[in-house]
Order: structure tokens, then C-alpha cells, then sequence
């Protein structure tokens, strides 16, 4: 057996492959190719891809493959922009949840149409997301084959792709839950009990704006989402992966795999905003102005993954620098009202950030209290361990307002 190397694989990278079965010999048949199927690298060790069940994430380590099937990795030839890594994988993660069109993808065979849905196939994935990049590997994003995205030539082969996997492994990593499939159902279960309502939802997008239409559906979606498993597929991970979360449990690992998870997770990282704060973002702002319980549960949800993915970063550069790594990360103070702290509140809890830019606007001063937009106003620090797990936290309080902070347990102190 075989699978792709994750260590060798960039975000934006095109995957194609194949199997043994009735279905990828038929299309390998009809496109005169030797691979079926695409998929978009999204991060180290994650790829999304159009299947029957959708389009939805699934963990390299377990995609095992034959060995007499063929692989082929493409990538951009003259390299994807952080921008344009960031939009492809913006495009196909909106696009989760989204159904199967089997109809579409054979009529891809014979010369598309001037009409389509917005269901997904393996090979209109990963064209259309290219495109809302603005990068057009083929002459018709919306209807194409893998074998369409092999001679685009716009990509490269990207080498020794793959790796061999032991009958050993297989079966180790079979003993274990997979958390993509645990997450892949979960989504597909609130997907299918909201289209019973539209069947023109196709994503947790379509559900929100759902939701803003439509607020007399909101306690059915949150049953939904606390009976479906939404809520807790992250408990699972937890338990499965300990380590990620604790130095101890890290340090009791091989080297050579401590080394290559601190690594890429902190790579990860710095390619742009994790989409749990963005997310997170969205969800304040949601929950802020339309009140709706959904909304407020999709918020303590993203509160939470923020912090652990927080937890995980904190852990990984932790064993990086104490290995000699990476250099030791200078903490930074974002100071309140300047170009930065707005940039960063503005992605972690927009109506706060709107709300204090009409303040700092109306008095024209960035010296104005965040709150009430009094005078004097001083910057202030939330103590170590009641730091949010992303945004500033720092605010520019007059003298009321830190003791009204204070008193509702948010311990800001005067720095």
C-alpha cells in the first residue's frame, strides 16, 4: 500500500488518483486517463475532495492507496501567492457539505453545458476554486475531468509524492476513530435535517442565511446541531491526540515525529488567520445582531476550538524552542486603537471593533476610552489567564469602565 506524502505537500496542491473499482475504471476509460478523482491539499496532513457524501475533509495518513494505482501531485508552476493559497482554500472549505452531482459530472463527458447547480463534482472543485483565485487551469471550471486538470498547462508534477505504508500501519491506523468521518456524518446529518426545510441548502452557509430568513427554524437547527454530534466531533480528537494539547505527553513522542508536527503545525499557522477565529468572528458578529440561539451555539463552539488550536500552537512552539528550532516568539502587546489592534479585533469579534472605531471616530482621538469614548482613558491588560485565545487583549479604559470590567470578572490591569 501507499499514500501521499503530507511532508512533501503544499497547500493548493492538486492530488489525483484512482482505484480499483467498477466506477474509476469506467472513468479512467472515458477520459483515456490513468487517474478519477481530485482533491485539494488544504494543510499539512488534510485534504477536501467531492465524493458521494459530499464535499468534506479527509485525513492523508488514512487515504491508503494500491500500489498499482496511479498518483500524481500538480502545482502551480510558478507557485501559488499566500493570497491566492488563501482563496483556493477558502473556496473549497465554504464548500463543504455540498452534494454530489452525478448527473453534472457525466455530462462533463460530453462537452458540459452553459447551465449549472451548485452541487459539486471531484474535478469542478478544484478547477472552480483555482478560478475564484483567478487562475483558470481550465478552458471550463465548471465542467471538467481530472484527466481535464493533467494537461493544464499551468501545473507541474510535483515528485516523489507518495510513500509506502505497511500492512502493519494499515491496520494500526484502522484500530483508531477517524475524526473526519466522524465530522464528515455529523455535518451531513445537520445538512440533511435543514433541507428538509430547503432543499436548496447546500452548506453551513446556506444554513446561516437560512437561519437570518427564516428565524422561526432556530430551535430546530440548534437541536440539530446538538443532536447531530456537531458540537462535540472535537472531544474525539482530543482524546485520540492527547499530546497535541500537553508538553509532557509531546515529549514522550520520537523525535523525528515531535519534529515534523511542531514543524508543520507552526508552519500552518503562519500561512494566515486559522479559520476557527475566522469563523469565530462571523459567529460574534451573528450572534450579536440577530440574537438567535443557533448562532450563540455556533459561537461557543469557535470560542472553544480558538483556545485549543491556541493550546496546540503554544505546545508545538514550545517543544521547537526549548529543541533549539526556532528562536523564542516575542510576545506582542498590541497597543488599543491602532492599525493593528483594530485589524486583529475586527477578525476576532467585529460589532466590538465596529463599535469602538465610532467611538475613536466621533471623538477624533485614539486616546478615548474602547467602552463609553470618555476621557482619560489608559491601556489596559486582561491578566495571564483570562487572555482571549485570539484578538487583542488590551483595551483603552477610563477609570468607570476598568472598574465595571473589573467587576464582571474581566481582571484588566493598567499597564
Amino acid at each position: 500500500m501507499k499514500r501521499l506524502r503530507a511532508s512533501g505537500l503544499a497547500r493548493g496542491d492538486i492530488a489525483l488518483t484512482t482505484t480499483t473499482s467498477a466506477v474509476s475504471r469506467a472513468i479512467r476509460a472515458g477520459t483515456k486517463s490513468d487517474i478519477s478523482h481530485a482533491m485539494i491539499c488544504v494543510q499539512h496532513g488534510s485534504v477536501i475532495d467531492a465524493t458521494d457524501e459530499g464535499v468534506h475533509a479527509r485525513n492523508l495518513q488514512r487515504l491508503f492507496l494500491d500500489d498499482e494505482c496511479a498518483v500524481h501531485v500538480l502545482r502551480l508552476g510558478e507557485g501559488l501567492s499566500d493570497e491566492q493559497a488563501r482563496a483556493v482554500c477558502q473556496f473549497v472549505r465554504q464548500q463543504v457539505g455540498s452534494e454530489y452531482s452525478v448527473k453534472e459530472a457525466l455530462r462533463t463527458a460530453l462537452g458540459g453545458s452553459s447551465e449549472w447547480t451548485r452541487k459539486q463534482f471531484c474535478s469542478r472543485l478544484v478547477a472552480q476554486a483555482y478560478a475564484f483565485a483567478g487562475i483558470k487551469l481550465v478552458a471550463d471550471p465548471n465542467y471538467c475531468s481530472p484527466a481535464d486538470l493533467t494537461k493544464s498547462s499551468l501545473l507541474v508534477v510535483v515528485p516523489d509524492a507518495t510513500e509506502s505504508v505497511t500492512d502493519e500501519a494499515v491496520a494500526s491506523w484502522n484500530k483508531h476513530s477517524d475524526t473526519t468521518k466522524k465530522m464528515r456524518e455529523a455535518t451531513n446529518e445537520v445538512l440533511k435535517g435543514v433541507r428538509k426545510r430547503d432543499k436548496s441548502i447546500q452548506t453551513i452557509e446556506d444554513v446561516i442565511a437560512h437561519l437570518i430568513q427564516h428565524p422561526e427554524d432556530d430551535e430546530y437547527v440548534d437541536g440539530l446541531l446538538a443532536s447531530s454530534g456537531y458540537l462535540t466531533v472535537w472531544q474525539a480528537e482530543m482524546e485520540k491526540n492527547p499530546w497535541q494539547y500537553d508538553s509532557r505527553l509531546l515529549a514522550e513522542l520520537p523525535r523525528r515525529q515531535c519534529q515534523e508536527y511542531c514543524a508543520t503545525t507552526v508552519k500552518d499557522e503562519e500561512a494566515g488567520p486559522n479559520r476557527y477565529l475566522v469563523n469565530r468572528g462571523q459567529c460574534a458578529a451573528l450572534a450579536k445582531y440577530y440574537g438567535l440561539s443557533s448562532f450563540r451555539t455556533l459561537l461557543d463552539l469557535y470560542d472553544l476550538l480558538a483556545a485549543l488550536h491556541r493550546q496546540r500552537i503554544v505546545v508545538a512552539r514550545r517543544w521547537l524552542e526549548s529543541n533549539g528550532l526556532i528562536a523564542p516568539s516575542v510576545p506582542v502587546v498590541l497597543v488599543p486603537h491602532s492599525p493593528e489592534w483594530f485589524e486583529a479585533m475586527e477578525l476576532w469579534e467585529p460589532p466590538k471593533a465596529a463599535q469602538t472605531r465610532a467611538m475613536v471616530d466621533h471623538a477624533g482621538s485614539d486616546d478615548v476610552c474602547s467602552v463609553c469614548g470618555d476621557e482619560p482613558a489608559f491601556i489596559c491588560r486582561l491578566a495571564e489567564g483570562f487572555r482571549p485565545a485570539g484578538g487583542p487583549d488590551t483595551l483603552r479604559l477610563c477609570e468607570d469602565c476598568l472598574e465595571i470590567r473589573r467587576a464582571s470578572g474581566d481582571p484588566f490591569v493598567q499597564i
